[in-house]
């Protein structure tokens, strides 16, 4: 038989971690372009477009990053309230049944 546990605790830190790394992520982009963009005037025009096109796909994903975070999040959160909810089901069962 399989042990299965859920510990509550673990879940929230799990959350918070998401949203710590979230926004690591969005401040080294900007540390990246801040970098890149005050030497872009040296950059020939084919490498300039090239850096636009890569800059537009990478803030496009990262744009999305809170959208899949937040599916995340809430998947998480209902797994955490079906878990409490079966707890507290099953804590009521064995004190009726004394």
């Amino acid at each position: 038989m399989s042990d299965y546990r859920f510990d509550f605790n673990v879940a929230d830190m799990t959350l918070d971690e998401m949203n710590a790394v979230n926004g690591r992520v969005r401040s080294a982009l900007s540390e990246m372009e801040a970098q890149v963009e005050a030497t872009l005037a040296d950059w020939s025009g084919v490498a300039q477009e090239a850096y636009r096109a890569a800059k537009l796909e990478w803030n496009q994903q990262a744009d999305q990053m809170p959208v899949y975070l937040e599916s995340g999040r809430q998947t998480l959160l209902s797994i955490s309230d079906n878990y409490g909810t079966t707890e507290q089901r099953a804590k009521q069962i064995w004190d009726g049944s004394r």
